[in-house]
């Protein structure tokens, strides 16, 4: 494989705005190459398969959702118990940029292909434990003691509730709707 760093990044960055917009069945070296711009032959020069390819993919999906786990831990709220928490992950799911939403279709996209392709699964199972990770240190800023299988089943939760806000538009929920729902949530999860 070529050493071209940049061309690396370029070529995976790519292939994840593929997979949210068109989906796994869209992705090919060509499409790769005429969306960035690249002369023909390239991201198969770095990529030989289409599983390589969406290895690479799956890399920097997970690199770039431990960069958010930073990010997480540089803003999550300071302790201010289930409503600060509440409020916070409403933000989360509420305003989610293009960026944000393009790297989310992109992790679906890619757990789905994990399910048929075994090669993707040690970076998928990275990305799952950077959102894992994400969770707790959201909690633990909020000052909510809890143990984590329960902040693991929270994060579950609120992938299976961005991935209705992404994929169903037209029952997209209101902030109000989230912040009801989330302190339902909260309540159910982290009473006993």
């Amino acid at each position: 494989m070529p050493a071209n760093p940049e061309r690396r990044a370029l070529i995976a960055d790519t292939a994840i705005a593929i997979l949210a917009e068109e989906g796994a069945g869209g992705l090919t070296h060509r499409t790769v190459d005429a969306r960035a711009q690249l002369p023909p032959g390239t991201t198969s020069n770095f990529y030989r398969t289409r599983t390589a390819l969406l290895q690479a993919a799956a890399e920097r999906a997970a690199a770039l959702h431990w960069e958010f786990v930073e990010r997480i831990r540089a803003s999550a709220p300071s302790p201010q118990g289930r409503a600060g928490l509440a409020e916070f992950l409403v933000r989360l799911v509420a305003a989610v940029d293009d960026e944000t939403a393009t790297r989310n279709l992109a992790r679906m996209e890619l757990f789905l292909e994990g399910k048929r392709q075994p090669d993707l699964r040690p970076a998928l199972e990275d990305i799952y434990e950077a959102a894992m990770q994400a969770a707790e240190v959201i909690v633990r800023s909020a000052g909510i003691p809890a143990e984590s299988t329960r902040v693991r089943m929270l994060a579950r939760i609120l992938n299976g509730l961005v991935f209705d806000q992404l994929t169903l538009p037209d029952k997209v929920l209101s902030e109000a709707e989230l912040t009801d729902l989330l302190n339902r949530l909260l309540d159910l999860v982290f009473d006993n």
